[in-house]
């Protein structure tokens, strides 16, 4: 149980901490204030509360499907978001610094509202289990901690890179975790029959059991999947190929205005 009380909380802290401390890099890089992500936590916090209290209404919605719909739109949604984010990391933005500030405020809020009700959930399961309560807390207490010192490295190692290398690096990072966010809610959507299923394309289960300490992790920051549908595998690869060449088109149009100006 406290175990599980580590992993839950480390797979749910995890991914929300590296990602906030990518744009915590970007915003230093771009020169942008950085209490637009502050703002985005608080934000996110109070909307986890909100969104955890309703969250038996929630579920009511799309014939009992809509605890997995809208957390699938929230994902979808941040995957638009980091989608431009990385179109706007460099010397030539695609948005202006303000717009920029506001769309990192609204990745960092969903991020926290889809994370922190999940860590809201698990607690409440405990509220009046008081002889277990504290031991539960106190070990996912651990596990925000060790959420919290990878983003804290994750921020520290790229202001510390060459700039040159920084924006790059941030982008490939960005990228896989977008990806990530789309295997997931896919996931999320196929459990509810509303995307087409089908026989799984392999199975690494063996080699990498979801259920397992790197399974929890990898599912949390990739988005992996040990038996995937041919619609996980191609929205994935998708989503993964859709940054880069967004980025290098947009980098080739702006590159052809400023040689025409």
């Amino acid at each position: 149980m406290l175990l599980n009380a580590i992993i839950i909380v480390l797979r749910e802290t995890l991914e929300a901490g590296v990602l906030i401390s990518v744009l915590l890099s970007v915003a230093r890089h771009q020169q942008l204030a950085r209490g637009a992500v502050v703002q985005g936590l608080l934000l996110g916090v109070a909307g986890a509360m909100i969104y955890a209290v309703n969250l038996q209404t929630v579920s009511e919605w799309f014939d009992y499907a809509g605890q997995e719909v809208i957390n699938a739109a929230m994902q979808y949604l941040i995957y638009a978001c980091l989608l431009l984010v990385c179109l706007s990391i460099g010397r030539a933005p695609l948005l202006p610094g303000l717009a920029l500030q506001r769309l990192l405020r609204l990745v960092v809020m969903l991020a926290v509202i889809r994370e922190g009700a999940e860590i809201l959930l698990f607690y409440s399961s405990y509220w009046h289990r008081s002889d277990v309560l504290l031991r539960v807390l106190t070990s996912g207490f651990m596990g925000l901690m060790i959420g919290f010192s990878v983003g804290a490295l994750c921020y520290y190692t790229l202001i510390n890179l060459p700039l040159m290398w920084a924006g790059r690096v941030q982008r490939v990072v960005l990228t896989f975790m977008a990806a990530g966010m789309v295997a997931q809610a896919t996931q999320l959507l196929l459990q509810v029959d509303w995307l087409p299923g089908g026989a799984p394309l392999w199975d690494m289960s063996a080699w990498l059991p979801e259920s397992s300490l790197l399974g929890e992790l990898a599912y949390a920051t990739l988005g992996y999947e040990a038996a995937p549908t041919p619609v996980e595998v191609g929205l994935y690869v998708g989503a993964l190929l859709l940054i880069p060449v967004a980025y290098a088109i947009a980098r080739k149009w702006r590159t052809g205005n400023l040689l025409h100006d």
